[in-house]
């Protein structure tokens, strides 16, 4: 997309290098583990069950793509994990202690968010469809 991006822009037409009307979803990332680093974690509160859990967002940096992989970000790709539920029950608990290990966090009675920025953990990414589409997800976190 072409712009002059130095603040907000009063034209309302958008320029893109090819004619939208015929582009196609770029191809997911590859199934397999990532190395990721998290760039972002924020409580949320599910629509549909009202339950709290913590969006995370990790990004894979291209160095690890694939070298067959010639469609991702050149920025990266950021895959968020909304697995984390914050209820204080044993399973729950038990779940945040295995994800704070996972990206080398600390553990303990209060577990800060924004600790977690700038840590990093291997993604196991694994696809699923929605609308028709192949979307990447992250499957499983493991330790760095």
């Amino acid at each position: 997309m072409s712009s002059t991006n130095s603040g907000a822009s009063s034209s309302s037409i958008l320029s893109y290098s090819q004619d939208i009307s015929t582009q196609e979803a770029p191809p997911p990332l590859p199934v397999g583990p990532y190395p990721a680093e998290i760039v972002s974690a924020v409580r949320r509160i599910s629509q549909t069950s009202g339950n709290e859990y913590v969006s995370v967002q990790f990004r894979v940096h291209p160095d690890a793509y694939a070298a067959d992989y010639t469609e991702g970000d050149p920025d990266g790709t950021v895959l968020t994990y909304n697995r984390l539920l914050t209820a204080d029950t044993p399973r729950d608990r038990y779940r945040m202690r295995k994800f704070v290990e996972a990206i080398g966090g600390r553990s303990g009675r209060d577990v800060d968010l924004n600790d977690w920025l700038g840590m990093t953990a291997s993604i196991e990414v694994g696809e699923s469809e929605y609308e028709g589409e192949k979307r990447a997800e992250i499957r499983k976190i493991n330790p760095a």
